[in-house]
């Protein structure tokens, strides 16, 4: 069994790229991957912003969620009706 940071771990089972968390902190993919390998040393400071990172991936998912869940009432029992849209409703 290899041994992982939790947060890969947790990034891994919710399928959260190293690109969404870069959206959402102030380091880079680059850097995240070396935390994640322990190439780059853990402090207070990286575990405080990426809890914070993490947080607020967790808050669009939920918002993202959320509007998915109404999508799906306003839509019930037609799902697989013809419709038109443009290309930024997708």
């Amino acid at each position: 069994m290899a041994a992982i940071t939790r947060l890969r771990a947790i990034r891994m089972k919710y399928g959260i790229s190293l690109l969404e968390l870069e959206r959402h902190s102030s380091f880079s993919n680059q850097y995240l991957s070396a935390l994640e390998l322990g190439s780059s040393k853990r402090t207070a400071k990286n575990e405080e912003a990426l809890g914070r990172a993490m947080a607020v991936v967790a808050g669009a998912r939920k918002e993202s969620l959320a509007g998915l869940e109404q999508t799906l009432l306003r839509y019930h029992g037609r799902l697989l009706e013809t419709t038109e849209v443009s290309g930024d409703e997708l």
